[in-house]
C-alpha cells in the first residue's frame, strides 16, 4: 500500500516531463511555420505579389484540397458516365468502351504521365529561387515542345495500330472507336503542360477547373450522341466511335481554359531564342517525368490485360464476335461500384501520406506505427464490408443500374475484388509515404501478369465467371504480397518493436529524436512500475480490434439479409421491378453502411486512442464518446 502513491508520483512526473517536451516541440514547430510564411525566402510579407491564399503556409494546404478534391470529383463523373451508356446503348456499346478505353489510357499516359509534376516542380523552384521570367516561360515551351512530339508519336502509333489492336480485341468493328479516341492524344499532352505551369504558378484552382471542365465536356457529349444516335438508328460501331469523340472534345474545353490564362501569362514579355537552354531544359524535365511514368503506367494496364484477353478468349469459346463484345459489356458492369470503392479507399489512404511522411522525418515511431496499423486495418475491413454488400446486394443494384439481372453471378464475384483494390488501393501511398516508392508499381505489374496468365487458364473453361475468378485471385495475391511488403518498409523505417532497445533509424544515427526520448523514458518508467511493455499492450488491442471487425462484418451482413426479405415481401408486386430493386438496393446499402459502422465502433474495431491520432480525430473520438458509440480508452471511465 505504501509503494502505490510512489508510482503515482513517478507516473506523474513522467507524464508532466513529456507533456513539457512535447509543448516546447510544439512551440519550435509554430515558430517554424511562422518562418517559412515570413522571410524563408528573403522577402517580408508585405513584398508578395500573389494573392493572400497562395502564400507558403496556406499554398500547400488550399492546393492539396482542390486539387484533390477535383480528382476525386472528376474521378466520380467518370465511374458514373458508364451507366446511362450501358442503358441506353446497351452492353455490346458498353463492352467496347471498356475494351478500348484503357488502351487509350496507357497511350496517353505513355505521352503525358509525369510531366506536369516535373513542370510544376520546375517552375516552382525557379520562383522560389527568384529566377526571372524568362527561365518560367523557357520551361513552359520546353513541356510544350517535348509533349507536342510524344502526343503525335502516340497518336501515329494509336492511329496506325487500330486494326491490329481491334484483332487483339478479339472484334474488328473497335477499330474506328481506337482512331476516334486517339484524336484525343494531339491535344491532351498540351493540356497536360499547361496545367503543370498552373500549378507551378500556384494557380490550382484553375487547374481543378480545366479537370472537371474536361470531365463535363466527356460525359454532354457523350450524353448528345447517345439520344442522336437512337433516332437516326447508328450502328453499334458509329455509336462507341461517337462517344469516344468526347475526348478529344473536352480536351479543346480543358486547352481553351488554360491557354487564355497562358497567354494572357505570356504577353507580359518575349522568351529569347536558345535552342541549347530549351534543350537542356527538356532534359530535366524527362529526367523527373520518366520514373513517374514507369509508376503510373501500370495503372491502366490491368484494363488492357482484360481488353485484350478476355473478348477473344469468349469469342474462341464459341461465341461470335458481337456476342462476346456483349458478355464482356456484360462482365464489366460491376467495374464501375469497385472502382468507387477504391477510389474513397485511396483517397483516404492519401489523406495519411503527409503524417506518415512527417512522423518518419521527425522520428515519432509511435505515432508512424499507429497510423499505419490503423490504415491497414481500415483498408481490410472497409473492403471487406464493401465487398460482402456488392455480393448481398448483387441483384437488385444490378437491375436498378443496368434495368436487367444479366450476369449476376459474375457481378458479385467482380465485387468481391473490391476487398482486395481497396487493400491495394491503400497500400500504395502508405508505401510511397514511408520510402518505398517502386514496390506498388512493381506490385501492379505483377498484378497484371498473373491476371493474363488466370485468363488464359480460366475464361475458356468458364466462360466471364473466369475472368472474375482470375481478378479476385490475382488481385488477392498482390494484397498479401504489398501487406508483407509494406510490413518490411515499417520495420526498415523503424515503426515496429524495438530490438536491442533501439530502433533501425536510432541504431544508424546513433541517438533518437526527442519524441523518441520521450517514448524511451516512458517504456523504461512502465518497466520499473511493473508495467508492460508498448509491444506487450498492442497484442491484446489488435485482437481485440480483429474480433470487433468480425463481428461488425457478421452483424452487417445478418442485417442485409433480414432487411433485404422484409422489404421483398413487404413491397410484393407494389412497384415495377426497376424500382423495386432500386428500393432493395438503396435501403440496403443504407442499412448495411449503419449497422457495420455501429457495430464496429462498439465492438472496439477502432479504439479512441486510433481515433486521435488521425487528422482532426480529437473532435470525432470525443463526439463519439459522448454518443457511447465507442469504448472507453485505456484509462478512462
Amino acid at each position: 500500500m505504501r509503494q502505490k502513491p510512489e508510482r503515482e508520483r513517478q507516473a506523474a512526473a513522467l507524464l508532466e516531463q513529456a507533456n513539457g517536451e512535447r509543448k516546447a516541440e510544439a512551440v519550435q514547430r509554430a515558430g517554424s511555420v511562422q518562418f517559412m510564411r515570413g522571410d524563408a525566402d528573403g522577402t517580408k510579407e508585405g513584398d508578395y505579389k500573389r494573392d493572400d491564399w497562395q502564400r507558403p503556409g496556406r499554398l500547400w494546404l488550399n492546393g492539396v484540397v482542390i486539387m484533390a478534391g477535383a480528382a476525386l470529383l472528376s474521378k466520380v463523373i467518370g465511374v458514373f458516365q458508364k451507366i446511362p451508356l450501358q442503358n441506353l446503348a446497351g452492353d455490346r456499346v458498353f463492352g467496347i468502351y471498356n475494351a478500348v478505353y484503357p488502351f487509350y489510357q496507357l497511350a496517353a499516359v505513355l505521352a503525358t504521365a509525369g510531366l506536369p509534376t516535373a513542370v510544376s516542380l520546375l517552375i516552382a523552384e525557379r520562383l522560389r529561387k527568384g529566377d526571372n521570367p524568362e527561365g518560367v516561360r523557357r520551361t513552359l515551351y520546353a513541356a510544350l515542345l517535348l509533349l507536342g512530339v510524344t502526343g503525335i508519336l502516340a497518336f501515329g502509333w494509336m492511329w496506325a495500330s487500330a486494326e491490329q489492336v481491334s484483332r487483339w480485341i478479339g472484334d474488328s468493328e473497335t477499330a474506328s472507336a481506337i482512331r476516334t479516341v486517339s484524336v484525343a492524344l494531339l491535344l491532351v499532352p498540351f493540356v497536360a503542360a499547361l496545367r503543370g505551369y498552373a500549378q507551378g504558378l500556384g494557380r490550382m484552382p484553375l487547374s481543378a477547373a480545366s479537370q472537371i471542365t474536361e470531365q463535363m465536356i466527356r460525359v454532354a457529349v457523350m450524353l448528345y450522341v447517345l439520344a442522336i444516335s437512337g433516332a437516326a438508328g447508328w450502328a453499334d460501331a458509329s455509336i462507341a466511335a461517337g462517344v469516344m469523340s468526347g475526348s478529344a472534345v473536352g480536351a479543346i474545353g480543358a486547352l481553351l481554359i488554360l491557354a487564355a490564362f497562358s497567354w494572357r501569362e505570356r504577353r507580359r514579355g518575349q522568351l529569347a531564342c536558345i535552342p541549347g537552354a530549351l534543350r537542356a531544359e527538356m532534359k530535366r524535365l524527362a529526367a523527373i517525368a520518366l520514373p513517374v511514368a514507369l509508376g503510373a503506367v501500370v495503372v491502366p494496364v490491368l484494363g488492357v490485360v482484360d481488353a485484350f484477353t478476355v473478348p477473344r478468349l469468349l469469342r474462341d469459346g464459341g461465341l461470335s464476335e458481337s456476342a462476346a463484345m456483349a458478355m464482356f459489356g456484360i462482365y464489366s458492369r460491376a467495374q464501375p461500384l469497385v472502382q468507387l470503392v477504391v477510389m474513397v479507399a485511396g483517397a483516404a489512404a492519401a489523406a495519411l501520406v503527409p503524417g506518415l511522411a512527417l512522423a518518419r522525418m521527425r522520428g515519432a515511431y509511435g505515432q508512424l506505427r499507429l497510423q499505419l496499423t490503423l490504415a491497414e486495418r481500415a483498408a481490410w475491413a472497409i473492403g471487406a464490408a464493401a465487398s460482402i454488400g456488392l455480393v448481398l446486394l448483387a441483384e437488385p443494384i444490378n437491375v436498378m443500374l443496368y434495368t436487367d439481372a444479366k450476369g449476376t453471378t459474375v457481378f458479385a464475384l467482380v465485387g468481391c475484388t473490391a476487398l482486395a483494390g481497396s487493400v491495394n488501393a491503400v497500400n500504395a501511398p502508405v508505401l510511397q509515404g514511408i520510402g518505398s516508392v517502386r514496390t506498388p508499381a512493381v506490385l501492379l505489374l505483377i498484378a497484371a501478369l498473373m491476371k493474363g496468365v488466370l485468363n488464359a487458364m480460366l475464361v475458356p473453361l468458364y466462360g466471364a465467371e473466369g475472368a472474375a475468378v482470375a481478378g479476385i485471385a490475382a488481385l488477392s495475391a498482390v494484397a498479401l504480397l504489398g501487406t508483407a511488403a509494406l510490413r518490411r518498409a515499417a520495420a526498415a523505417s523503424g515503426a515496429t518493436a524495438r530490438r536491442g532497445g533501439r530502433r533501425p533509424a536510432e541504431r544508424e544515427s546513433g541517438r533518437g529524436g526527442e519524441r523518441g526520448q520521450v517514448e524511451r523514458r516512458s517504456e523504461s518508467v512502465d518497466a520499473k512500475l511493473g508495467g508492460r511493455r508498448p509491444a506487450e499492450r498492442r497484442r491484446p488491442a489488435l485482437n481485440r480490434a480483429a474480433a470487433g471487425t468480425g463481428f461488425a462484418l457478421a452483424f452487417m451482413a445478418a442485417a442485409l439479409i433480414i432487411a433485404e426479405r422484409a422489404l421483398s415481401a413487404a413491397l410484393g408486386g407494389l412497384l415495377p421491378p426497376r424500382a423495386a430493386a432500386a428500393a432493395l438496393a438503396l435501403t440496403g446499402v443504407a442499412v448495411g453502411a449503419c449497422a457495420f459502422g455501429a457495430a464496429a465502433l462498439r465492438s472496439g474495431a477502432v479504439s479512441a486512442r486510433e481515433l486521435r491520432a488521425l487528422p482532426g480525430g480529437g473532435v470525432l473520438a470525443a463526439r463519439l464518446r459522448r454518443w457511447r458509440l465507442i469504448p472507453p480508452a485505456d484509462g478512462e471511465e
